[in-house]
């Protein structure tokens, strides 16, 4: 049990017999009135985001987590199947759980995932990932940087892009979101 002034981003707690993962924490208050402890949550089971609020004496049942190195294997139905790359066990985490972000996983790819309670409670994806894009229409003449076209990516994601991206070129996007971000330039040594 911790108090809930110990809470930090990124702590797993349970309440109410859910397990929450804790997004965003601010304490607010002094004086007579008292502090309190505003969390965003993100329910481990189902994905949905709440706000939990706690006065800063309360006691919270802290869930001791650890982070293993996995390989995505496959897809069987509705389950995604990964391998702890230390024993080589397999463990089976719900589409439900990934949720949207699943056209992020790629098969045989290393991935963190997050254990606690002796079982899976949710993949790390990146926060930034690059996708080369397959197909987009080209930009019209004479529009600004800041009107947007839309863009299908090598995953089968689409998204909004800038007019001055083309087929072929990568850019990168915020998986939390599922926004753009920037093109990936190289630049040449020459």
């Amino acid at each position: 049990m911790i108090i809930a002034t110990e809470l930090r981003v990124g702590n797993v707690f349970k309440s109410d017999g859910k397990l929450f993962k804790v997004i965003t924490q601010e304490v607010k208050g002094t004086g007579k009135f008292g502090k309190s402890v505003h969390c965003k949550v993100r329910s481990i089971e189902d994905g949905n985001v709440a706000e939990k609020s706690f006065r800063a004496e309360d006691k919270i049942e802290d869930v001791p987590v650890r982070i293993v190195k996995m390989q995505y294997l496959y897809r069987e139905s509705d389950q995604f199947v990964f391998m702890n790359m230390e024993n080589y066990e397999q463990f089976n985490i719900t589409a439900r759980a990934v949720g949207r972000h699943e056209v992020f996983l790629k098969e045989n790819e290393a991935i963190e995932v997050l254990f606690g309670e002796g079982r899976v409670l949710s993949i790390m994806f990146p926060k930034i990932v690059e996708l080369k894009v397959t197909s987009t229409p080209p930009g019209v003449k004479g529009q600004s940087d800041t009107t947007y076209k839309e863009a299908e990516l090598e995953n089968g994601l689409k998204v909004l892009v800038p007019q001055f991206i083309r087929e072929g070129e990568k850019i990168r996007v915020n998986t939390e979101d599922l926004s753009y971000l920037d093109r990936v330039t190289v630049k040449s040594m020459a």
